[in-house]
């Protein structure tokens, strides 16, 4: 494959997943950054989404 057809197809999934990402860190009380990092190609997504199951979330009752 070549690696610009790679880069495409993240910046595609990138600004399919920003919405609903979005509105999870809000709905959890997180800052909009981890739902940014998606448009990082390639490793952008694993990041936030180790940034998003292992934080605190101020909003949730049980802080998690």
């Amino acid at each position: 494959m070549h690696p610009v057809f790679l880069i495409i197809a993240s910046e595609i999934f990138a600004l399919v997943v920003i919405y609903p990402l979005s509105r999870i860190c809000l709905r959890a009380g997180l800052p909009l950054w981890p739902a940014l990092l998606v448009f990082i190609p390639i490793i952008g997504p694993p990041i936030t989404a180790y940034l998003v199951a292992f934080s605190r979330w101020p909003k949730h009752p049980f802080g998690r």
